[in-house]
């Protein structure tokens, strides 16, 4: 899993060298935490799901994670955000 994130990180950064300086092109990693999509609902393991719900209770909602990128998506032009990272903040009460 670390050597598949390292080539992601690594062609990211490739890109945004050599297409955001020649070309104005610009190329971020997003890199979003726990996201609700729901897949604790498709976990069949009884305790498996009891975990999957716990994690999810502190889930980034998917449209956090959407403003997000947009907020990337609308910097100036002289502006690039290379890495945006997306914790979930929320806690259990």
């Amino acid at each position: 899993m670390c050597a598949t994130k390292f080539v992601v990180r690594a062609m990211t950064e490739s890109l945004r060298k050599e297409l955001g300086v020649l070309e104005g092109i610009k190329a971020s990693t997003i890199g979003p935490g726990v996201t609700d999509t729901g897949w604790p609902a498709k976990v069949t393991h009884l305790a498996g799901r009891k975990a999957a719900q716990e994690l999810n209770d502190i889930a980034v909602i998917p449209e956090s994670v959407a403003d997000a990128v947009v907020y990337a998506l609308h910097q100036p032009a002289d502006v690039t955000v290379n890495d945006l990272i997306i914790p979930p903040t929320r806690r259990n009460s």
